[in-house]
C-alpha cells in the first residue's frame, strides 16, 4: 500500500530501493519476501514507497529491527 502523501506514480522500482538503502537487489527480494520490507505489487513487479523506506531505514538506523 502506498502511503497518503505519496502515488503510484511516485513508487520506486527494486533497482531503485536498492540503491537508496545502500543493499543489493537480491537483498531487497529476500527482505520483501520474508515480510522485513514494507513493499507491494503492481501488475506483478515489487514497488516500494519511498516515504515508507525512509522511515524504515530510520527505525532502522535507531536500532529497530530490519
Amino acid at each position: 500500500m502506498v502511503s497518503n502523501s505519496g502515488t503510484l506514480e511516485d513508487a520506486w522500482d527494486v533497482r531503485r530501493a536498492a540503491q537508496f538503502l545502500g543493499v543489493s537487489e537480491k537483498t531487497l527480494y529476500r527482505w520483501a519476501a520474508a515480510g522485513t520490507l514494507p513493499s507491494f505489487k503492481i501488475g506483478g513487479l515489487l514497488r516500494f514507497s519511498p516515504q515508507t523506506l525512509a522511515e524504515w531505514r530510520e527505525a532502522r538506523r535507531r536500532g529497530g529491527e530490519h
